[in-house]
């Protein structure tokens, strides 16, 4: 019967594990936040790009929460779907897709964004901009990118470059994955607490 539990334990275990490598594929939450108070008021835009090469592995961008003094609607080139404030899903099929927002200056804007990427050999780049009419605003060029680098499996490596002082990038763990790993967690603690049970009684 003790042999029954382990077995079982040992099974439980196995499949936490494996359904937290499936779901750990979508990578971390980006949380990007943009505080435009330096750079006065007035109209200006926020441009959001994904962008790969067209032999460039499948992948999408899932941007929600985008907040702030937006300004209309936004102008989308490219294969985006959702409505703001989100969920919106940028896909990089045929070179890719942008989104650019009217906004007005003076407060933060915020938005959330994950990744999910097939396998593949050539990434893809996901990017934040302000500009106006002219010049672009708080950096020269992106204030930040996201870079998918195709792995050896679907999911890939996310590298993360943020050009600009007004923009900040937190990184957490999927919620789900999280619960998985507690999960997972479970049948070792039972595991543990029977053999402290049967040491103490020989």
């Amino acid at each position: 019967m003790s042999n029954l539990k382990d077995f079982l334990a040992r099974l439980m275990l196995a499949f936490s594990l494996l359904c937290g490598a499936g779901a750990a594929t979508a990578g971390p939450i980006y949380s990007v936040r943009i505080d435009t108070a330096t750079l006065g008021g007035g109209p200006a835009y926020l441009g959001l790009y994904f962008i790969g090469l067209a032999d460039a592995a499948q992948a999408s961008a899932t941007v929600s929460n985008l907040a702030g003094a937006l300004a209309g609607p936004a102008d989308v080139t490219g294969a985006i779907t959702g409505t703001l404030p989100g969920p919106l899903e940028f896909s990089n099929a045929g070179g890719g897709s942008e989104l650019v927002q009217a906004i007005t200056l003076g407060g933060v804007f915020s938005f959330d964004v994950t990744f999910m990427m097939g396998a593949g050999d050539v990434g893809t780049t996901f990017g934040w901009a302000l500009f106006n009419d002219t010049s672009y605003l708080g950096a020269d060029g992106d204030l930040g990118t996201v870079s998918l680098q195709p792995g050896a499996a679907p999911g890939g490596v996310y590298l993360l470059a943020n050009a600009s002082a007004i923009s900040d990038v937190q990184v957490v763990p999927e919620p789900g994955t999280v619960w998985l790993i507690l999960l997972a967690a479970m049948p070792l603690a039972m595991l543990a607490r029977r053999r402290s049970s049967t040491s103490s009684r020989s």
